[in-house]
């Protein structure tokens, strides 16, 4: 089975020769979904049991979501679990889709994040339904806490702890059978990053202190949470920490809106038109 994304982090063969011998059936395969430029390419992971699969994350637009539940009804396989990585609504937004194909999946989410969802997921999903217009989709869906490990099919995979990412409460999942890291939004690749929580020395050196807990890991693959199509010889940890290096460089560097701008297309090396950049650049100098 191929994998979803553009350029074909792995293939399933190789996945499935990562998996150890535990005694039982165990998942087949992995594979990932990124979505379209609108939101910087979003990534979906599906873990394909032999006869049902989990998703880590549902997609921004209506467009992507649904050409993510094709992909997965195409496996023939039953959704048995979505989980959600943390609150951005550019990984949640897709849930009506997909609970609408798939009405017997299960929607969960770390405690954590479930209970910030519960006071101000609402809030957050009506911002970016205005701010997405017709690409958006039309209701919310709140996941419940996740209960005990993720698992599927007899098999456990990893939730890690929350982390500092491009917001405070972000939840990778490990997938130790594939030896393969499912990173969230505490790694880019390839793609401006998402800062506009992160304009202080303090959050920037919590976010690399996450990559550092990451990269001791040591997954032989690390799934971004945003994964484009900027060539980037280095691993998707060292862009985000590039990234990151380059951001704290231009705020050290500005002292009013315009120094910012102008640092974010000389320093950080992205068009400050950028969506992601615009909303970074509002929150440290408001229009």
């Amino acid at each position: 089975m191929l994998l979803l994304n553009r350029r074909a982090v792995l293939q399933a063969g190789a996945a499935a020769a990562l998996v150890p011998s535990l005694g039982r059936a165990a998942p087949a395969s992995f594979e990932v979904f990124n979505g379209s430029p609108i939101a910087e390419y979003v990534a979906s992971t599906m873990i394909v049991g032999d006869e049902s699969l989990a998703v880590i994350d549902a997609q921004f637009t209506k467009a992507d979501a649904m050409l993510l539940a094709d992909q997965i009804a195409a496996t023939g396989k039953r959704l048995e679990t979505i989980f959600v990585t943390h609150i951005h609504p550019d990984h949640m937004m897709g849930l009506v889709v997909l609970r609408a194909r798939f009405p017997e999946a299960r929607v969960v989410a770390h405690p954590a994040v479930a209970e910030l969802l519960s006071q101000i997921g609402k809030d957050i999903f009506a911002l970016r339904q205005e701010l997405a217009g017709y690409a958006a989709t039309d209701e919310w869906i709140a996941p419940d806490p996740l209960q005990g490990p993720l698992t599927l099919e007899g098999e456990s995979f990893e939730v890690l702890d929350p982390m500092v990412g491009d917001t405070a409460l972000v939840t990778p999942v490990h997938l130790p059978q594939f030896d393969a890291l499912v990173a969230s939004d505490v790694v880019y690749s390839g793609t401006p990053v998402w800062v506009a929580e992160t304009i202080t020395p303090e959050t920037i050196a919590a976010w690399q202190g996450s990559l550092d807990r990451l990269d001791a890991i040591g997954a032989s693959t690390v799934i971004a949470g945003h994964d484009g199509e900027i060539a980037y010889e280095g691993t998707a940890i060292d862009y985000t920490r590039g990234f990151l290096a380059r951001w704290e460089e231009a705020l050290a560097n500005s002292n009013d809106r315009a120094s910012l701008t102008a640092a974010i297309r000389d320093v950080v090396g992205v068009d400050p038109q950028n969506f992601f950049m615009r909303f970074a650049l509002n929150a440290v100098y408001p229009e």
